[in-house]
């Protein structure tokens, strides 16, 4: 069993202040999925009030605005979170619910109905440890898109601008529109 430490008054002064850091992050740098357990809006907000409180204990004010650490410790705790949810939830993407910029870019539109599944995130991973450099960036950044997490939050979690996951994923997709395995099974699917 974990040991909890309490909020002190200030601390809890903070949270009570500062909630709508969870909101924001919700809005701008998560996509719920109420299709998947513990990805439904609620859930992620309250995992959010979570990663705010440990904020709040580990805040130190020396080192600036109390928002702006809240903020990232509450986006990378959401991002962590939904990543472990979706790593143990094997599920499947129903193709004709992706963006059409994803679907466009994997060439895959005319080989699917709104009713074919296809375990795109899993392929992805699989593809991603064939490949080295920005190649691997690109399909892990193009994995996460998948996954819903929009392209801004991936840029913020890989510290770079968002044209460069941008041009990550262009240079994935090419390399995956010529990996014949990859498309076959996306094609089987």
């Amino acid at each position: 069993m974990k040991c909890v430490k309490r909020l002190t008054a200030d601390q809890q002064r903070l949270v009570e202040e500062n909630l709508t850091i969870v909101e924001r992050v919700l809005r701008f740098d998560i996509n719920a999925n109420p299709c998947v357990a513990g990805l439904g809006y609620e859930d992620l907000y309250q995992e959010g009030c979570v990663w705010l409180c440990n904020a709040a204990l580990t805040f130190d004010p020396a080192r600036g605005s109390f928002a702006s650490y809240a903020r990232r410790v509450v986006q990378n705790g959401l991002i962590g979170y939904c990543r472990n949810v979706l790593s143990k939830y094997q599920h499947t993407v129903l193709l004709g619910d992706l963006e059409p910029a994803v679907l466009t870019a994997l060439e895959v539109q005319n080989a699917i109905s709104s009713h074919t599944k296809c375990e795109t995130p899993l392929l992805l991973v699989a593809a991603e440890s064939q490949y080295s450099g920005v190649t691997r960036k690109g399909i892990h950044a193009l994995a996460l898109q998948v996954s819903g997490i929009p392209l801004t939050a991936v840029a913020v979690r890989m510290s770079v601008p968002p044209n460069h996951v941008s041009a990550w994923i262009s240079r994935a997709v090419r390399k995956l529109r010529n990996n014949k395995f990859f498309l076959s099974s996306l094609h089987e699917n």
